[in-house]
């Protein structure tokens, strides 16, 4: 067996850790996370069409086994923020931790059609899969879901809620491309799609003391966990400057986990932020985003609930089909964020980034 299946990283070593991951549960927006009730009820708080209460029992299964749980591209992002998925394997059915750095070792926070896209933009070798080569640890993409193929004809997957990690035949699938990972080592000596004119090396989150006026790869690093906790940077996001917004979010956060509320990034911060992301951090798609089609928010701006009927819905998106997050009152005032095409208005309510109709809401 080449030794290449030993070293983390490599695509042998990413096709024998998914087949060493069969049997592991889905969880909807995690990347290789331990099963925990906090996980549950947080993620249940983000995406609560995936975390129906009848669904409830099972998962507490999978916590009470101690179970590791991602959905399908959070697979590959959790083993590369895990450096390879070291200690994951040893903490099933176990008490044991293990460290993930949120977007470290190359791979950033994508999308199942997103990370395809992203591999295509830095030359990865891809096609259709009808071309597919015999080469372990490739992607295999269909609209909304990846898999891993890992010879044979057969792929890992990490295919729903009712199935969990299992290995599947790709023939039958209706998978319509596959590629390389651009932060594997594919065995070419480099990783395809690196080049000498690439940006600036990052500084990685923890390595200096960030406050207000930080700016940097950093910021932005801190700020897109924060924004993956639930606390909201409705104005700015993620834009990688440390203003106001950020400071507030961060004292926030210190104040939850129980540090002094200073507003200044440090080693404890930093302790403390990487044990809540390892507890179920960052996913594929963050609690607060701005839509694709939304306006820039004003400088300032307050929404109003407008209403002669009662309480007013607020929605996990911008339209009648998605769902109830809370309902407000008829004056209750929230932070305006954005409008989308429609004009339907995203507002801050608690830590949470919701949508409201133009027909109950005014902005002031």
């Amino acid at each position: 067996m080449s030794e290449r299946v030993h070293t983390p990283m490599t695509n042998e070593h990413f096709a024998a850790f998914c087949l060493s991951m069969l049997g592991q549960p889905y969880w909807y927006g995690t990347c290789l996370y331990k099963c925990t009730e906090s996980l549950r009820s947080r993620k249940a708080a983000q995406y609560p069409s995936h975390y129906a209460s009848g669904r409830t029992a099972r998962y507490r299964q999978d916590i009470s086994e101690k179970k590791v749980c991602a959905d399908c591209i959070g697979a590959v992002k959790g083993y590369a923020w895990t450096g390879g998925g070291l200690g994951v394997l040893e903490a099933i059915g176990t008490d044991k931790t293990y460290a993930s750095s949120y977007g470290s070792h190359g791979c950033p926070d994508k999308g199942a059609d997103s990370m395809f896209t992203y591999a295509k933009s830095k030359g990865m070798d891809w096609g259709g899969i009808d071309t597919l080569p015999e080469v372990v640890g490739l992607a295999l993409h269909k609209e909304g879901h990846v898999g891993y193929y890992v010879g044979n004809g057969e792929a890992v997957e990490w295919k729903s809620f009712a199935d969990g990690c299992v290995k599947t035949k790709v023939a039958g699938r209706g998978w319509t491309s596959w590629y390389r990972l651009p932060f594997l080592d594919y065995g070419d000596g480099i990783l395809q799609g690196s080049t000498d004119d690439e940006s600036p090396a990052e500084t990685p989150l923890g390595s200096r003391l960030l406050l207000d006026g930080s700016e940097g790869s950093d910021v932005r690093a801190l700020q897109e966990l924060l924004l993956s906790l639930g606390y909201a940077l409705p104005r700015c996001g993620a834009d990688g400057t440390f203003g106001a917004e950020t400071e507030a979010a961060l004292r926030a956060f210190q104040a939850d986990a129980g540090l002094e509320a200073d507003g200044k990034y440090g080693e404890k911060s930093h302790a403390a932020l990487m044990d809540a992301a390892a507890d179920g951090g960052k996913d594929s798609r963050p609690v607060q985003p701005e839509p694709p089609d939304a306006e820039k928010p004003p400088v300032s701006g307050t929404v109003v609930i407008v209403s002669e009927g009662g309480k007013v819905n607020i929605r996990e998106g911008n339209g009648l089909t998605y769902g109830r997050i809370t309902q407000l009152a008829p004056g209750t005032t929230c932070p305006y964020v954005a409008t989308a095409e429609n004009r339907w208005h995203a507002v801050v309510v608690g830590r949470r980034v919701g949508w409201v109709s133009p027909e109950y809401s005014r902005i002031i």
